[in-house]
């Protein structure tokens, strides 16, 4: 009995000493043991770091703990502990970046839960960095950007000059300078010269940390523009990136602005990621559809202001300065109809009623006229001065002038660029004022899959069914087939003509 006991006892000593060694192992692997993370070796081989996580994170979403060896010239010089909040994840290579300088290291230890934590270390094992002499400065910037010479110093920082631009350095560990923003800078202005396309920057910060927004403008609200504005972005996003590509230099492509008029919209950019000479078009198809909503913004706005500040009496008309004058419908002297009767109208329409509304080209400059509409009900005997300046200042070529039915809408198509465009013009007092109509893009694709608008040249406006439809062709110079052969683009108006939107290819015989 005795000896069963014995047994008893041993036995039940034995399984509490195995319990004991599996929660002494169980509480020094998860609390105490360190475990080589990641290892980071200095250019020179000189330095060692190791990234060691001790235990595990702490249950269920708590801190990770570890330290940092480093060794110098294989000799440890200094052990760092740390904690990152990180949601309870276990450390990884993705918790802390290196960077080498020439007398120490600084390492970034990051967490999802915390701010970036920064730690210098010297190489010598002193906890002061006293900084570089110029010597060693310019030795190291020549070594990164080639044939450069000092040309100054401005306080705490050092001028360097390239021949094409300077840039600053700043004399702490890492040699810190802003060398990337001043040569965006210099390859960005050297884009735009010559071109007609003004920039300018915006500007935060001073010294190294100053950096540069891209101010582009842009010229007008017509068609060709927008398609013009985007490839002079893309153009310069091609020429910039050729010597900044984004991979190592991401922070110089976030933002471009965009001035039109007097307003600055921010343009954050897109798809940037896969953006190459080969695969432009999620860029460029982006930015157009942000230039477009812009202008439709734009002219909206417009809209709204003129309908609320509408007077009621409709012989008021803007001049060319967008004043107001009075232009009563009067006749005119005999000298001055036979005048304008003498020439033959670029474009005429004539009414149910027999009056005959002339578009009479008076002036011409640089190969585009300029007009004025009068109107006739006896074949040119007498004449009415309808509008001194249909088109608003705008030269060109009057293609066609038509009305409704109810004899006070009309529109007008104007020609320009040597006739390769139209701008829309509308009417809603018999032709005393006009103003440009703005209609939205086609967005057809050109081979290499960017948005454009073939549809260029209004054609002719009319009724249907109690809607406004519009045709809009191509143009002389156009050349886009859809799927049944080539085509105009057809809109619609619900408002009388004021604004449109696309529905559809129409073909053509």
């Amino acid at each position: 009995m005795k000896n069963k006991v014995k047994l008893f006892l041993l036995l039940t000593g034995i399984v509490a000493s195995l319990i004991l060694i599996l929660e002494g192992s169980l509480w020094y692997v998860t609390e105490c043991k360190y475990t080589d993370i990641d290892i980071q070796v200095s250019p020179d081989e000189r330095c060692k770091l190791t990234l060691q996580m001790k235990g595990e994170p702490e249950w269920p979403f708590g801190s990770t703990y570890g330290r940092i060896l480093v060794r110098y010239d294989e000799k440890m010089i200094n052990k760092i502990n740390f904690e990152i909040h990180d949601d309870g994840a276990m450390l990884g290579k993705e918790n802390w970046n290196i960077i080498w300088g020439l007398a120490g290291v600084q390492i970034t230890l990051m967490g999802s839960e915390q701010d970036d934590q920064i730690l210098q270390i010297m190489y010598d094992g002193t906890d002061v960095f006293f900084g570089y002499s110029e010597e060693q400065l310019t030795t190291e910037m020549k070594k990164r950007y080639g044939n450069i010479k000092l040309s100054g110093r401005d306080g705490e920082f050092y001028c360097y000059d390239t021949g094409e631009f300077s840039f600053l350095v700043k004399n702490d560990l890492l040699m810190s300078d802003n060398y990337k923003m001043e040569d965006y800078r210099y390859l960005t202005d050297t884009y735009f010269s010559g071109r007609n396309r003004a920039h300018e920057y915006g500007q935060i910060g001073e010294g190294i940390e100053r950096s540069y927004t891209l101010i582009i403008s842009l010229n007008s609200s017509s068609s060709e523009e927008k398609e013009w504005f985007c490839s002079d972005v893309i153009n310069w996003l091609l020429s910039v990136t050729k010597e900044l590509p984004y991979e190592r230099n991401e922070e110089l492509y976030q933002t471009i602005s965009i001035r039109f008029k007097d307003e600055i919209y921010d343009y954050p950019l897109q798809h940037i990621q896969n953006f190459s000479q080969d695969n432009i078009s999620d860029v460029y198809n982006d930015l157009y559809v942000f230039v477009e909503n812009i202008l439709e913004e734009d002219y909206e706005e417009n809209i709204s202001g003129k309908e609320k500040n509408t007077d009621d009496t409709n012989n008021n008309v803007d001049d060319k300065n967008g004043n107001r004058e009075e232009t009563e419908n009067s006749e005119l002297t005999e000298e001055i109809i036979q005048n304008y009767l003498s020439h033959e109208p670029d474009c005429s329409y004539q009414t149910a009623d027999g009056i005959d509304y002339r578009m009479i080209p008076i002036d011409r400059a640089c190969g585009s006229s300029y007009y004025v509409l009068v109107a006739t009900a006896d074949d040119g005997n007498s004449a009415v001065m309808i509008n001194q300046d249909p088109y608003l200042g705008s030269g060109g070529g009057a293609k066609w002038i038509s009305f409704l039915q109810d004899g006070q809408t009309g529109f007008s198509c104007l020609t320009y660029s040597g006739g390769s465009y139209g701008s829309l013009y509308r009417t809603e007092d018999g032709g005393r004022s006009f103003e440009n109509v703005e209609y939205p893009s086609a967005k057809a694709k050109l081979p290499n899959g960017t948005y454009y608008n073939p549809f260029v040249m209004p054609e002719k406006v009319y009724e249907k069914d109690g809607k406004l439809y519009m045709e809009v062709g191509q143009g002389p110079d156009g050349d886009y087939y859809g799927e049944n052969g080539y085509c105009h683009g057809l809109y619609i108006s619900e408002d009388n003509g004021k604004t449109w939107d696309y529905v559809k290819e129409i073909n053509l015989d």
